[in-house]
């Protein structure tokens, strides 16, 4: 492994090497070339071959707005409507680096104009009529700070998914928001953590989500009530967000304030007993001074889950903004954002041998109706600061604190169907198994009587157990980011450059305490049973701290106008510290206080070409690396203390291509990436992570997004990932322990099958091998939009190479005749609709219709549990706009 290691270092240095000494070349002459550039911004061919402008447009009248466009950007207008005309109306300006026709749309905000480019430099302004109201909307953007070039001349696979995506499919979570981006599956939570839980590529990224461009690492369901987008980057992206990010990042960029005035709101009701209220308001405030505007988000939300028992969700959300000097040199804004949970939770389902307990109702709840709970109460504040040098220079900082306070017990049901082996030293002893279905099942106090059920054991005479999750704890951050991002000509070559320095310290103090209750009918439990435990014991809280600080560095060079070359690394420093004291109540056995530390240092490469055989079009090549530190999610312990990093490579080869003057995207790649050192949860105990080998992903990607005239909103998705289980230490359960005592007897039969497997080739967790998306809108009959929705997601495996010995037989067995299999988790189709009709010129009357086939099928695997997916539900919403 270290020699791999250093060979990719290696290689590391020689891909990027270019253009980090060009770069470093570039920022070498920074000072210089700044005050050079200072006065250039209107007219110098160095601005005019770049494929996004430094604006700087003052609010006023609209005809004066548009002339500084014309002489900041050097495009030509064509206007359809007299020029006095234009001096009646205000423009909001428009500040900050933009291509053409973003900044174009921003001028035009509110005016009732509307643009079309009907050449690379020429512009015609009109009256805007119905049915181009929805097409002034380029797809084409990218809202990460952490990258300078626009979508099209990424090289990378990221996908956008909009506002008026959003909007079309009445998204409420984030969940929601990313059923449209292909490759990404959902998962659900493990022991110690709750929220938002998914894998991207394949690879677990519940720490890879981002707000605003910095780490959002709280365990908790988020609303989509502040969306501006969800941005999604696919591939690494260690260069550009640091650690993890094997697979990719999500990036939830939020609404922000405007100088144009306005009120926007939905009320939403559904069959599932929804009730769903949402606010977006924006004030200009001119009385605080230029650029001042203040804007505020609401959501309250309550609801059932359709075809499940029990299961409530309850949530509560503000986030008020308020930013100065818009449109100005220097913009200052402190946005808050707080959102409020207590939800009934629902693990659903437990395994039955390795598939899903057959025959029992989709409703059957296994937990506690009156004392299951998930309360979250996130706290997020933000200060931002950004400072244009000059017309191609930007400085910022941004100053996060957050606070992530969560209470939660869950119910986990669980079946024994696992061979129990015993006294594998004693003489005659390996290979016999006491899994015995007349085990009385009422637990004694330290839980060693466990029962075990033959796989042909009839449903109802199976018992649940009532695994109780709990955890208290508040997770925290204070973070700060700076960054300097320019555009300068060295030598002839236009650099866009970006340096990234951010650190700070995250920390977290989970408390869990452990029940013992009572077993329950697999077919009939009763949620009103009261949480009476059979035994408990306290937990003892653990105290997890990391520091850690980024450095990072990327540069793109425009070599000739369809030729791109970018380089970048970063090195990040990630200490961590764990300790918690003794807990003489534990039981086996008390436990010892304990220590655990991990300090990880180590750098991250990325290098691409961008080859461009038209303006509108491009051809990539990426490569760069990752890693994820043992402590990732501030979770540390001696268990995974001494574990060496996750280190990831991608190689990734695609294209986009815009059409209709950016209304359509098309994108397609082709990519592998291996992990080393690859972690996961162990599939018998949740508390544990354990070493399994090397993951290899090799997958191929297409998606297309489009806001079209007549309404025709498309947004489509498909990927293909093969993965593998390479070189895998994981021996197979349950025959690891037998195996290590064969060793240990020096027995010939160690190593070899049965009793030993190293399922090598296995499918990796939560890998479907094909998975798609599909959601269009188009306009119908007498102001009517109609749109449908498809998503599928083929079968996946529950673990990473974990095969299982299940119990068939009656009585004592020979380990030879277990059958081993895996837990695995059936493909599905879901199918939604929705149709949508002005009522008045600001009212529109929206319903959507999801899962219309009502599919019983399961949304979020867990080794140990499975939770369906929601069955047939209807939301009806009135949209307000003002």
């Amino acid at each position: 492994m270290t020699v791999r290691k250093t060979q990719r270092t290696k290689r590391g240095v020689r891909l990027v090497a270019l253009a980090t000494v060009a770069a470093y070349g570039a920022l070498g002459r920074m000072d210089a070339l700044a005050q050079q550039s200072a006065g250039d911004a209107k007219s110098s061919p160095a601005t005019a071959q770049l494929p996004v402008y430094r604006f700087r447009i003052d609010a006023g009248p609209l005809d004066e707005a548009l002339d500084a466009f014309h002489a900041q950007s050097g495009v030509k207008l064509d206007l359809e409507v007299p020029l006095e005309r234009l001096a009646t109306l205000k423009s909001a300006g428009v500040a900050g680096l933009y291509s053409n026709e973003v900044a174009l749309k921003q001028l035009l905000k509110g005016t009732g104009f509307s643009y079309t480019f009907e050449g690379p430099g020429v512009v015609s302004i009109g009256l805007r009529s119905s049915e181009s109201v929805d097409v002034t909307t380029s797809v084409a953007t990218l809202s990460m700070q952490q990258f300078t070039e626009p979508l099209l001349d990424t090289a990378q696979t990221v996908t956008s998914v909009p506002t008026f995506v959003l909007q079309d499919e009445a998204a409420t979570t984030l969940r929601d928001g990313l059923r449209n981006v292909p490759g990404i599956s959902m998962a659900a939570g493990e022991g110690g953590s709750q929220g938002d839980t998914l894998t991207i590529r394949g690879f677990n990224a519940r720490n890879d989500i981002f707000l605003d461009g910095i780490r959002d690492f709280g365990s908790y369901y988020r609303d989509a009530f502040d969306y501006q987008s969800i941005d999604v980057l696919e591939g690494p992206a260690g260069v550009e967000f640091g650690r993890g990010s094997t697979g990719g990042v999500v990036n939830q960029e939020s609404k922000q304030p405007e100088l144009t005035e306005f009120v926007h709101g939905t009320a939403q009701f559904g069959t599932n007993l929804m009730r769903r209220v949402t606010a977006d308001v924006n004030e200009p405030l001119q009385n605080l001074g230029e650029g001042a505007a203040f804007r505020v988000n609401v959501v309250g939300t309550q609801s059932k889950v359709a075809e499940r028992d029990i299961t409530e969700v309850r949530r509560f959300g503000i986030a008020p903004a308020l930013e100065f000097g818009l449109n100005t040199p220097t913009r200052y804004m402190i946005q808050y954002l707080h959102e409020s949970e207590n939800t009934t939770p629902d693990y659903g389902f437990p395994y039955f041998g390795a598939a899903i307990i057959p025959g029992v109702n989709r409703r059957t709840y296994y937990g506690f109706a009156a004392d299951n709970y998930l309360r979250t109460n996130p706290d997020v504040v933000t200060g931002k600061v950004e400072h244009d040098l000059n017309s191609h220079i930007v400085v910022r900082n941004i100053l996060r604190w957050a606070n992530y306070p969560r209470d939660v017990r869950i119910t986990e049901p669980q079946i024994n169907t696992t061979a129990v082996l015993k006294n594998p030293t004693a003489v005659g002893g390996v290979g016999t198994a006491t899994c015995d279905p007349t085990i009385p099942n009422s637990p004694t106090a330290t839980g060693a009587t466990i029962a075990c059920y033959p796989t042909t054991t009839p449903v109802t005479s199976l018992q649940v157990k009532r695994n109780q999750l709990t955890s208290q704890s508040t997770e925290d951050m204070l973070w700060d980011q700076v960054s300097l991002q320019g555009t300068l000509k060295v030598l002839g070559i236009t650099n866009d450059g970006l340096i990234i320095i951010e650190g700070g310290r995250e920390r977290s103090d989970p408390l869990r305490n452990s029940y013992t209750m009572p077993y329950v009918s697999a077919v009939n439990p009763n949620p009103y049973d009261p949480f009476q435990p059979v035994f408990s014991y306290p937990g003892v809280r653990t105290y997890v701290s990391s520091q850690s600080y980024g450095i990072g560095f990327n540069d793109t060079l425009h070599l000739r106008d369809w030729l791109l070359v970018s380089g970048g690394v970063r090195f990040d420093y990630f200490n961590t510290n764990s300790h918690n004291a003794a807990n003489p109540a534990a039981l086996p056995t008390p436990t010892a206080a304990a220590v655990a530390n991990r300090l990880d240092k180590q750098p991250d490469y990325r290098a691409s070409v961008v080859v461009k055989p038209k303006p509108e079009g491009s051809v990539y090549f990426d490569w760069g690396t990752s890693f994820d530190p043992s402590a990732e999610s501030l979770s540390l312990s001696g268990n995974n203390a001494t574990a060496a990093p996750e280190e990831n490579e991608t190689y990734e080869v695609g294209a986009k291509w815009d059409f209709f003057r950016d209304r359509l995207n098309l994108n397609g790649s082709v990519f592998r990436t291996e992990k080393d050192n690859a972690h996961e949860t162990d599939p018998n105990n949740s508390n544990n992570t354990i070493t399994v080998g090397t993951y290899l992903i090799r997958g191929a990607q297409i998606g297309a997004l489009g806001h079209l005239p007549q309404h025709f909103d498309l947004v489509v998705g498909y990927a293909f990932l093969n993965s593998e289980l390479e070189n895998s230490v994981l021996n197979a359960s349950p025959f690891n322990a037998i195996n290590m005592a064969l060793i240990a007897l020096n027995d010939p039969r160690a190593n070899t099958a049965p009793y030993f497997i190293k399922p090598n080739g296995y499918p990796i967790a939560n890998v479907p091998k094909n998975s798609g998306n599909l959601f269009l809108t188009h306009a119908l009959w007498k102001g009517f939009v109609g749109g449908f929705g498809t998503n599928y997601t083929a079968a996946r495996r529950a673990s990473s190479g974990a095969l299982i010995g299940v119990y068939n037989q009656v009585g004592p067995v020979d380990v030879a005749t277990v059958p081993l299999v895996a837990k695995a988790i059936p493909g599905y189709w879901i199918y939604s609709a929705m149709i949508r009709r002005p009522v008045t010129e600001k009212i529109d009357f929206q319903v959507n219709i999801n899962n219309l086939a009502n599919k019983f099928y399961i949304d979020e695997p867990h080794p140990n549990h499975l939770v369906p997916g929601e069955g047939l539900n209807a939301q009806f919403g009135f949209n307000y706009k003002w």
